[in-house]
């Protein structure tokens, strides 16, 4: 199977199917005789999955791991567990810092609102006492 075709059939550009080879996680496909690129179902197996892990966030270094998990013969759930527990605290980790920045960012807005109110408006955010008070 060519690129274009494998490209279409698993949702991704030929760009990126290159970029997974160019960076190890799936093995360069043999050429035709023509140049082109030669395709295997299971390199469109492979690529499903690298797809599939990328959007559960792995990094691309975490989803040659769990390439190489998947390869071995008895392919083992607990490290795959552990890598998912890390990941979701990751995630929730993520969830705590934007939701501080939420409410950092309401906070700003509240005072520039406030402040536009006044009848001499000035910025909070850009007033050098703010800066000064490490806010």
């Amino acid at each position: 199977m060519h690129i274009g075709r494998v490209a279409k059939k698993i949702g991704l550009t030929p760009d990126v199917i290159r970029f997974y080879e160019r960076n190890a996680p799936l093995r360069r496909p043999p050429r035709t005789v023509g140049g082109f690129r030669q395709y295997a179902d299971t390199d469109v197996e492979t690529l499903g999955f690298i797809r599939q892990v990328q959007g559960l966030g792995f990094t691309l270094k975490e989803v040659r791991e769990l390439l190489k998990l998947r390869h071995e013969r008895l392919q083992p759930c607990a490290p795959v567990r552990r890598r998912l527990k890390e990941k979701l605290a990751d995630v929730r980790n993520k969830l705590t810092e934007l939701e501080k920045l939420e409410r950092e960012l309401q906070s700003a807005l509240n005072a520039c609102n406030r402040e536009l109110r006044k009848r001499h408006t000035r910025c909070p955010l850009l007033s050098s006492d703010r800066t000064r008070n490490g806010r």
